[in-house]
């Protein structure tokens, strides 16, 4: 697993993450000097948030994460952590001095039975395969154009990218004659917007493909040479949007 080259989205959760980690300690040495529940309460909710953050960061700066782990920590582990990042800060905001030491005990039994239970839900598969929650229709013009390509978004990339190695292995690649009319469909099936760009041919402006949404792109292939397919919208799989290639020979 090596690192990946830093965007600027990737910077701004590190900045995320640091300031997390700030509040974090901010958090815990007031409970060390008042020993409140509200202080440990805040305390834990910006551990959780600093967790969410962490686990952003490693999956936008680190490549050849297994596609299992991606699925595992953007529909359970994330959504999971944001919910106790949220009961901690609820339970912090309405704590008052009467409350004794037994609730304490009760809101983190709370707490921990969420975890429990949401650990629970990804084992037994009740909440769906994340692989396979997407749309029971597909968007309007999601078709491959004629003479054309097809570049489908969702949870595994661009046409599976995260499952053909991405980004360290190129995927999609996309083969042109010199002079050719290229027309390609970008369809988003993914919950984020996803980028589509092309050097030299498409980088002149911004695309965004929001979710359950198509975008057509033509250019003509008039230079010779290996154009690389990027996302320039920040998502959670921005990394693995970024290998694509486009081959004029």
């Amino acid at each position: 697993m090596a690192p990946a080259v830093l965007y600027y989205g990737d910077i701004v959760q590190l900045f995320f993450v640091a300031a997390s980690l700030v509040l974090v300690a901010i958090s815990a040495n007031a409970f060390r000097r008042r020993q409140e529940g509200r202080y440990l309460f805040l305390m834990f909710a910006f551990v959780f948030l600093c967790a969410v953050a962490t686990d952003t960061a490693f999956l936008e700066l680190y490549t050849g994460v297994n596609p299992a782990i991606i699925q595992l920590a953007i529909l359970y582990v994330n959504p999971s952590l944001e919910i106790l990042m949220v009961v901690c800060f609820l339970l912090a905001v309405v704590w008052s001095r009467v409350i004794g030491k037994r609730t304490v005990v009760v809101a983190l039994a709370v707490v921990l039975l969420v975890g429990v239970t949401a650990a629970a839900s990804y084992e037994s598969g009740a909440a769906g395969d994340y692989a396979l929650s997407l749309p029971t229709s597909l968007p309007t013009g999601c078709a491959r154009p004629s003479g054309g390509f097809l570049i489908v978004a969702t949870s595994m990339g661009y046409n599976d990218s995260i499952g053909h190695g991405a980004p360290t292995t190129s995927w999609p690649v996309l083969d042109v004659p010199t002079g050719a009319n290229v027309t390609i469909a970008v369809c988003n099936l993914y919950s984020f917007a996803v980028g589509f760009q092309i050097t030299h041919y498409l980088d002149d402006r911004l695309i965004s493909v929001p979710p359950g949404n198509t975008t057509v792109v033509s250019f003509v292939a008039n230079k010779v040479g290996v154009f690389f397919i990027y996302c320039s919208v920040f998502n959670p799989i921005h990394i693995f949007l970024q290998s694509g290639k486009v081959i004029v020979s």
